[in-house]
């Protein structure tokens, strides 16, 4: 907020209430000060109170020696009524402890000796007057500065450009009370201004939107706007005011319109307008520092939400590129498998069929890592039956391999929420690469059950020889680059798709190696509510 300038006040602006039970003392001291400040009288305490309870009053002097009621408790009684009037006590009874107690409790700001005189009286009463004006001016300032900081915490709670100024409006028309409120921001090129937001919402505020504010057509308007000067438009300056302006004034129909720069770190990046279009009161000094205020925060707010909303777009954009990255890594190995398959059909005809569709099936599950899944074909995924299905599947390439291929499943392993082709995308990759590597004659198992602690998680295990699952192998396999020879090529692409698949259902996938038995376990975890995944190798 700007520092607040410094007023002089008027002391007929300031009413002194003057209470006595002697009629002559009114009268003179009437008398000698009603040219120069608003005096109000009363002849007794029950007056004074009424007169108090009727009448704003800056300034209360009262008789000490009164019937029915003592100054000092008279005043004490004013200041139940109105703390913040100043009280002073007129008394010609020098009662020093009875003054010392009042004055010491707060009861009265000082005391004045009878019989006064007029330029001391004078002193006083301007003096109180302005201890008066200056704690109404605190009090409205630390009113104001509550009020602008618990807006400015509305308003930077809001994470998004347009309820940022949805929030200023709001703020400006129903918690500031002004009768409508104006957000207008730059265009690109600084050449107009765009309404962002108007209020109240109603006829007039669809006829202010169609006006067109243009720096060719309102330069004087745009000139003091980038100069950051806030604009009294009034209609008692009509005939000065631009064509569009003119226009806007008569359209809200308000005495005043003032217009508040909002002020970007480098220029003006809009403004902030609000008129008083009911009859209301002029606006004020007063008015212009709030709204000073306001519109520094609303800038503050505004820029935080416009980079987060830039922060955002960048990490969807990370996101497409990194996924778009794994595709083209993925893309790569199977473009060098594919060549190495084209010699391999050639020289093994018979077992063309076989290969073909391994690597339809994998180019199938690549075009699906790069794009988002089709909603329709997400269902109920019983990890068990793609099990059996997979192990049907490779049935007869175990049996060449002279390999024991057998499914363990749970009945109480969790539904996936997943297509099912993705999940026999994995289970199809990581058993395959499990019976390529394992030594004749051995076992590979294919499991399914639930997740120790979590049952609401799939666990799904392909187990094996240890020398057919090594980790430091997996590792090497899943670096695309790594590979050389046709065979390393094909199972190391298998293993990087059923990785990413893994990942984009937001699972993990572990190798783990058991001594004891001399096995060797590929695990794949998914949860049935998606969490992000990785990869996990333990020894």
């Amino acid at each position: 907020m700007r520092p607040r300038p410094l007023r002089l006040h008027d002391p007929r602006e300031f009413p002194i209430l003057y209470v006595d039970d002697e009629i002559e003392n009114l009268r003179i001291f009437e008398l000698t000060f009603r040219r120069e400040f608003s005096v109000l009288t009363a002849q007794s305490a029950e007056d004074g109170l009424r007169a108090l309870n009727e009448n704003p009053v800056a300034v209360v002097l009262s008789d000490h020696k009164m019937p029915g009621m003592t100054g000092v408790d008279f005043l004490a009684r004013v200041r139940e009524i109105d703390e913040q009037a100043i009280r002073i006590l007129v008394t010609a009874y020098g009662d020093a402890e009875i003054l010392g107690s009042a004055i010491n409790d707060g009861r009265i700001y000082r005391y004045v000796a009878k019989p006064w005189n007029p330029d001391d009286m004078r002193i006083t009463l301007r003096r109180a007057i302005e201890r008066y004006a200056l704690d109404r001016e605190r009090e409205t300032l630390l009113s104001e500065l509550t009020l602008l900081n618990r807006l400015s915490r509305s308003l930077h709670r809001e994470l998004r450009p347009e309820r940022v100024v949805e929030r200023l409006i709001g703020a400006a028309h129903r918690e500031l009370g002004f009768d409508g409120a104006a957000v207008l921001l730059f265009g690109a090129d600084r050449s107009r201004l765009h309404w962002i937001g108007v209020a109240p919402h109603d006829d007039v505020a669809e006829r202010v939107r169609r006006i067109e504010l243009s720096r060719g057509t309102a330069p004087r308007f745009f000139e003091a706007l980038e100069d950051g000067a806030a604009q009294t438009l009034s209609v008692d300056h009509w005939e000065e005011l631009e064509g569009p302006v003119r226009e806007w004034v008569a359209e809200v129909s308000a005495d005043d319109l003032v217009v508040v720069p909002l002020p970007g770190e480098h220029e003006v990046i809009g403004a902030l307008a609000i008129d008083n279009r009911s009859g209301g009161r002029r606006f004020g000094a007063d008015d212009r520092t709030l709204l000073d205020g306001l519109s520094t925060q609303a800038v503050i707010a505004l820029e935080n939400a416009r980079t987060v909303a830039a922060l955002r777009g960048s990490r969807a954009l990370a996101e497409r590129v990194d996924r778009l990255g794994t595709v083209g890594a993925l893309a790569l190995g199977l473009v060098r498998e594919m060549g190495d398959a084209v010699a391999e059909l050639r020289a093994a005809v018979p077992q063309a069929a076989g290969l073909a569709d391994r690597l339809g099936g994998m180019v199938g599950a690549i075009a699906e890592l790069g794009a988002q899944a089709d909603e329709s074909s997400i269902c109920e995924v019983a990890p068990g039956a793609i099990a059996e299905e997979v192990a049907t599947l490779l049935a007869g390439e175990a049996r060449r391999a002279g390999i024991a291929l057998h499914v363990e499943a749970d009945a109480q392993c969790p539904k996936l929420l997943a297509a099912p082709g993705q999940i026999r995308q994995v289970l199809l990759n990581l058993v395959m690469h499990v019976l390529r590597r394992a030594p004749t004659g051995g076992d590979v198992a294919i499991r399914s059950g639930t997740d120790a602690g979590e049952a609401r998680v799939a666990r799904l295990e392909v187990v094996g020889a240890r020398a057919a699952v090594d980790p430091d192998d997996v590792e090497r396999l899943l670096d695309p680059f790594a590979t050389s020879d046709a065979t390393s090529l094909e199972e190391g692409l298998g293993l990087r798709v059923a990785h990413e698949l893994v990942r984009e259902l937001g699972g993990t996938l572990e190798v783990s190696t058991d001594d004891a038995s001399d096995t060797a376990t590929l695990r794949v975890r998914l949860a049935r509510d998606r969490s992000a995944g990785s990869l996990r190798t333990t020894g």
